[in-house]
């Protein structure tokens, strides 16, 4: 995905949340140094605001070993909570670590933030390391917009699919609502276009299921899994994607099957139309079939199914 650095207004009441609160994978800069305090590994929680939906177990596994070895490095961000415990607001990736790795303590900036301000904060750290899939991106997005602005998920989608679209755009007779303002506002704080936004990320929520799997966690990239989209028979795309992810096949390569497969059903569409008009005409003669109440009452029944098919039932 893009690299995404939000715009320098977009503070956190004042915290610069591109400034040295935001931890490093390693080492710790001389702020943080003075900010952090060590926290009992068992008195964290994972966060409610974590923008990132998969871990690679072997990047995982790996940052245990090293913390193990040399100790934990970085810092996480917290924030207390009522009972005595803390809530993970950025750094699961290390804090899971450090809990595989059997670390007794780990280093914390303890901060109060409100909910929207934590996802704020987790959005961006994500987005300036480039961990978010852009599917994880355009959901912490959406969070973000309902969290932040109380536009609901679904609505906040339907206003810029709709009112976003680049035709409403260019006509000087049609204003933008005040939502769809706040949207593209919150949207820019990311240097994300609004038009970018809506033809690309949004396209990732209309995915089939195992491509937003593979996406997410099995490394197929965006563009490559918009490709196999193309392919609308399930069985057959669940194949080429198999055989992209064993095979490590090149986008280049996945367009050429996707054309090659496309092209094949698009051809047995054209065979069964010409058959459908075929039947059509030979139906215009069928009085011998009505002689007998044993073949009109098949027919009404084939007619019937043939109905139902056409209405998508």
């Amino acid at each position: 995905m893009s690299k995404h650095t939000p715009n320098a207004a977009f503070n956190l009441k004042g915290r610069s949340i591109l400034g040295n609160l935001i931890s490093e994978p390693s080492g710790t800069s001389e702020a943080q140094e003075l900010a952090a305090e060590w926290i009992s590994v068992d008195k964290i929680r994972k966060g409610n605001f974590q923008p990132r939906q998969f871990f690679s177990q072997k990047g995982i596994d790996s940052l245990a070993h090293s913390f193990s070895e040399r100790g934990f490095r970085g810092t996480l961000n917290v924030r207390p909570r009522t009972d005595g415990t803390y809530e993970l607001i950025a750094g699961e990736r290390r804090w899971r670590a450090a809990l595989q790795a059997g670390l007794e303590k780990v280093r914390c900036v303890v901060e109060q933030y409100t909910d929207s301000e934590a996802l704020e904060f987790a959005l961006v750290e994500n987005l300036q390391r480039e961990d978010l899939s852009k599917l994880e991106e355009t959901e912490g997005i959406l969070h973000l917009i309902e969290t932040k602005l109380g536009i609901a998920r679904n609505h906040a989608v339907t206003i810029v699919r709709t009112e976003g679209h680049s035709d409403k755009r260019n006509r000087s007779d049609v204003a933008p609502s005040d939502e769809l303002r706040q949207i593209e506002e919150l949207l820019s704080c990311f240097n994300i276009e609004l038009q970018t936004f809506r033809t690309k990320n949004l396209r990732t929520l209309s995915l089939p299921e195992e491509l937003k799997q593979a996406h997410l966690e099995r490394d197929l990239p965006y563009s490559s899994a918009l490709e196999l989209n193309k392919v609308k028979d399930e069985q057959e795309r669940k194949n080429l994607l198999e055989d992209v992810i064993a095979n490590k096949l090149s986008f280049r390569d996945i367009k050429e099957r996707v054309r090659e497969l496309t092209a094949k059903q698009k051809g047995e569409v054209s065979t069964l139309v010409l058959r459908l008009e075929a039947t059509a005409k030979r139906a215009r003669k069928v009085g011998h079939l009505l002689e007998t109440k044993q073949k009109k009452k098949r027919l009404e029944k084939l007619l019937t199914e043939l109905e139902s098919l056409l209405d998508g039932n």
